[in-house]
């Protein structure tokens, strides 16, 4: 029973990590840079440093359960061409993150499904209990 409980447990804090990820990864999407050797007239403008998406991988515990690791996009940002931007450097390019929302959507949904799986096992483990409570009276 204990080991039913931690191992959804495990599966809720993992898709909490997986939903974060893709929501930091779609709120940022758009957070330019300037490519390396911009120009320096627009140093206020740019960031201190350009946001760097990241993806969740789940791994199985030993005793039962999942551990959520989060590693960065390779490669971590996009350079496009953007003259009207005020932070492109003299060629008129800047970088974004390589962030594909549609992925990032479907993280999401990974997420809303891990999480509706592992609220129905605690579900039918307070079933299972709440059961044999009544078996014992």
């Amino acid at each position: 029973m204990i080991n039913g409980i931690n191992t959804s447990l495990s599966g809720l804090l993992a898709a909490s990590t997986r939903a974060s990820t893709a929501a930091n990864n779609i709120v940022n999407a758009y957070n330019t840079s300037t490519p390396a050797g911009g120009d320096t007239q627009t140093a206020a403008l740019r960031t201190s440093r350009a946001y760097v998406p990241q993806r969740v991988a789940n791994s199985s515990q030993k005793h039962g359960g999942v551990i959520a690791t989060k590693f960065s996009i390779n490669p971590a940002s996009l350079t496009v061409y953007s003259p009207d931007n005020p932070i492109a450097n003299d060629s008129g390019f800047i970088n974004i993150p390589n962030v594909d929302p549609a992925v990032e959507f479907s993280e999401l949904i990974k997420a809303k499904h891990a999480y509706k799986a592992n609220i129905a096992v605690l579900r039918t483990l307070y079933d299972t209990q709440d059961a044999a409570l009544d078996i014992i009276k």
